[in-house]
């Protein structure tokens, strides 16, 4: 695969992805509670709304071009949650209310505890303790940057590329979502990205389904797929089977609207949430998630 801007696949007026983002529309406004807030198994007898949820639906939406239909009682709901020092709460509230446009009113207590976080840096580990610590850090690091919190951009950088792998890739093994996670910070960072990394991401592209996770894998999912194509723009990739993979996305669309992680399973707000920025061929689109 050669270098270059990676072209949208399909045209905005292409009528499967004009109709696949209208039952994904409806599929998230039908989970948003009148009281506030979204849940991806919400039920008439059932409302259990949490920022996860919220912050998924609420970016995807916004990829639609949508709002919630209750947009006061959604703010007021991520307000009434609190500030706590838990990463994922801040990120999650810290992220609706941006997505918004809705200034924090307890901004300053939020930038204190942004400030007083240290970045966790990646280390050799298992997969499950590599990942999470991936996660974490990407997580960290919207945080200071929204915030306006300093961190050592170049040594979090210098950190992350001494663990990857020399044939490119990241995680244990070097996988895609992995790999998709380590980008996104190298971006945070600013820094830049090793060639062995390009490399990596073409070679794990295939025919007629998209991209499999590993060199060794031979299966594929939705998120396995989005990863690969949010690899491959975030590299400028040129992705011959760019095609492939959105139709592979498309299958994973429910007859409710949501997508879920292969075809015929259960969807959810995150997973729409992911297929969606996939859908959509754009460099911006990649900060949503």
């Amino acid at each position: 695969m050669s270098v270059a801007m990676v072209r949208p696949p399909y045209p905005p007026h292409d009528p499967r992805l004009i109709e696949a983002c209208d039952r994904a529309r409806g599929y998230l406004l039908e989970r948003e509670s009148p009281d506030g807030g979204f849940c991806f198994y919400r039920t008439a007898d059932l409302e259990e709304p949490n920022l996860f949820d919220t912050w998924h639906a609420v970016a995807a939406l916004a990829l639609l071009g949508a709002v919630p239909a209750h947009r006061t009682r959604l703010i007021r709901f991520v307000a009434e949650q609190g500030v706590v020092g838990e990463l994922y709460s801040l990120y999650y509230r810290a992220r609706i209310l941006h997505a918004l446009g809705v200034a924090d009113t307890e901004r300053a207590a939020v930038r204190a505890l942004v400030a007083e976080r240290a970045p966790c840096l990646p280390e050799e580990a298992d997969a499950a303790a590599f990942s999470s610590t991936l996660d974490r850090l990407r997580m960290t690091l919207w945080l200071k940057r929204h915030a306006g919190t300093p961190f050592p951009a170049r040594r979090i950088a210098d950190a992350l590329r001494a663990v990857e792998h020399p044939k490119g890739g990241y995680g244990v093994p070097a996988n895609l979502l992995d790999t998709r996670a380590a980008l996104a910070i190298l971006a945070l960072c600013q820094q830049r990205v090793a060639h062995r990394t390009n490399e990596f991401v073409s070679r794990l592209a295939v025919p007629g389904l998209g991209f499999r996770l590993t060199d060794d894998s031979l299966t594929s999912n939705l998120e396995t797929t989005c990863a690969g194509l949010a690899c491959a723009r975030r590299l400028w990739l040129t992705v011959p089977v760019e095609a492939d993979a959105i139709g592979f996305i498309l299958a994973c669309q429910s007859v409710n609207g949501g997508f879920a992680r292969a075809p015929g399973a259960l969807p959810g707000i995150g997973l729409t949430h992911l297929a969606l920025t996939a859908l959509r061929p754009s460099i911006d689109a990649l900060d949503q998630t």
